[in-house]
């Protein structure tokens, strides 16, 4: 399993390298890490999904993430 880095892409979702707003993980805005870290997509919330490596990113990131979007719940 790769462990992201700020520098690597997002692998997949909105921001994806394919996709039509590609971005590093620094760049990927924080409010929309918390989204997919609450609702997820079809296999549901990050949170719950402990070897996911964005999941994994927003966990070892989590208190800059907090104070860039500091109006929610992580």
């Amino acid at each position: 399993m790769k462990i992201l880095t700020d520098t690597d892409w997002m692998p997949w979702g909105k921001y994806h390298l394919g996709g039509d707003d590609p971005r590093r993980m620094q760049d990927v805005p924080a409010d929309y890490l918390h989204y997919m870290w609450s609702n997820g997509g079809r296999s549901g919330p990050l949170c719950y999904r402990p070897t996911d490596p964005v999941a994994i990113y927003i966990r070892r990131n989590l208190e800059a993430l907090k104070q860039e979007h500091p109006d929610v719940i992580w």
